[in-house]
């Protein structure tokens, strides 16, 4: 939640409206930092989010704070690499302090070798899922605006629009989403429960920076708006 709620807080303070349109950043100045909490609290206090209100999602959920108290809680306690920008891993090391220490964390990140090339391999093949993406959402928007027209030209953008998820814009998405299934469930079957710390061996026990878990989340967000 957090992280959809913090993409759109960039995609408002770059003013952009279309999802397709948006180059994922990683982190938010502070004036966007506390847009981001301000919609975050919100989110939570609507009743069609109650579902993540629970006390069982206590420890995830934001404490409402006024402005001043909100900046000065992120320059003193968020920003822990002080340079007036509030990241995710930042956000979440602050939200989970109870068991997450920036130190340990840095610590363990600076000892984990170099990426594992199955890793690598699902991670571009997820980068080129986005690519397509990006190309079949771009010729969406601009028929659905070209079908306004009145007309022939509007007609016939209507009728393009209609057959776009049988167009090779939508198969060469499909495409690039089994490859990228089928790298991330390779990456998964092998560092799933386990990691990786450089060299040729494997089964090693450093860790994989939650590498796995983001992929998959990523892959299955992707396969509910994309796949059949």
């Amino acid at each position: 939640v957090a992280w959809e709620v913090m993409k759109y807080a960039d995609m408002h303070s770059k003013g952009i409206q279309l999802i397709f349109q948006y180059e994922e950043g990683n982190d938010l100045d502070f004036d966007i930092g506390l847009y981001f909490y301000e919609q975050l609290c919100k989110f939570v206090e609507q009743p069609k989010n109650a579902q993540w209100a629970g006390p069982e999602f206590a420890r995830s959920q934001p404490t409402m704070m006024t402005a001043i108290k909100r900046k000065q809680e992120l320059r003193e306690k968020v920003d822990v690499n002080f340079d007036g920008r509030i990241g995710m891993l930042e956000y979440l090391l602050y939200q989970y302090r109870d068991v997450a220490n920036p130190a340990d964390f840095c610590e363990r990140s600076m000892g984990g070798g170099e990426e594992h090339p199955e890793i690598r391999k699902a991670r571009l093949a997820l980068e080129e899922v986005n690519k397509r993406i990006r190309a079949y959402e771009a010729e969406k928007a601009r028929l659905t605006e070209a079908a306004k027209q009145p007309g022939v030209k509007g007609l016939k953008a209507k009728n393009e629009l209609a057959q776009l998820d049988s167009s090779p814009l939508w198969e060469q998405l499909n495409a690039a989403l089994i490859t990228a299934e089928a790298a991330v469930r390779i990456a998964t079957k092998k560092f799933g429960g386990g990691s990786y710390s450089g060299g040729s061996g494997e089964g090693s026990h450093a860790p994989t920076d939650g590498a796995i878990w983001w992929m998959n989340r990523d892959l299955e967000e992707k396969k509910k708006r994309y796949g059949r």
